[in-house]
């Protein structure tokens, strides 16, 4: 891809990670617990861009989340942890081996459906606050509604079946799986770092938030991935 294309599609994907970050996010008022679907947008960029670009993307697009969000004392720290998860997640995307394992892709695809289902049924039921917008915005409105185990088991199940098929028929859905799982554990043990070292509060507490946080964006990646993949391949070529 020509210099001029990447730096506009990584200013897009920049934006988009913005957006998806700031725009959504949920609740649990019962646990403490929240998440947004910002990772999603983070490993996007790593499907696409080549890694120091989703790097940029990744990092300018969540710091610049955490501002118009007003976490300000987050921001410095989110581009560092955020640029590294998606430049991981980029550069793992593109080590695929030659000959991958359907039956290691297979295992690898049923790991963060099985975790989904452990962690929203042990940190994430009950009542859930869905924010949608900026919280500034004349836009923005709040949905309610109860999260049980059963609607996490629900989901997960239906995330396994899929990514189970998708790994059988195509073994390097498995990888992908694996690739951003690896990326994710940058980005917990960064923030984990971050709040222990240098603001000083209880980070082990929020390793499964943001655990979470993860796992909803290996998800929603997942689902997406032979299109994202595609789209790597043609902006590779120049299409």
């Amino acid at each position: 891809m020509a210099r001029a294309k990447l730096v506009a599609a990584s200013s897009l994907m920049a934006a988009l990670v913005f957006v998806v970050t700031a725009s959504f996010s949920l609740y649990i008022p019962e646990t403490r617990g929240y998440f947004n679907f910002g990772e999603a947008a983070v490993y996007a960029s790593a499907f696409v861009l080549p890694p120091p670009w989703a790097a940029f993307a990744g990092g300018v697009g969540s710091m610049l989340a955490d501002v118009a969000l007003g976490y300000y004392h987050y921001a410095p720290a989110t581009l560092a942890i955020k640029a590294c998860e998606a430049y991981v997640a980029s550069l793992l995307l593109r080590r695929r081996p030659r000959a991958a394992s359907r039956a290691a892709g297979f295992a690898a695809s049923l790991a963060p459906p099985a975790l989904l289902a452990a962690l929203g049924a042990a940190f994430y039921t009950g009542r859930a606050e869905a924010t949608l917008a900026l919280p500034a915005s004349p836009l923005a409105a709040t949905l309610t509604w109860e999260m049980s185990v059963a609607a996490w088991l629900a989901a997960a199940a239906a995330l396994a079946a899929y990514s189970a098929y998708a790994s059988l028929k195509r073994p390097e859905a498995g990888w992908a799986a694996a690739a951003l799982a690896a990326s994710g554990l940058v980005m917990v043990t960064g923030y984990f770092l971050y709040e222990q070292l240098i603001l000083g509060v209880a980070a082990l507490a929020e390793v499964p938030f943001n655990f979470m946080q993860v796992l909803v964006g290996v998800s929603a990646a997942l689902l997406a991935e032979r299109r994202l993949s595609q789209l790597a391949v043609d902006a590779a070529k120049g299409r």
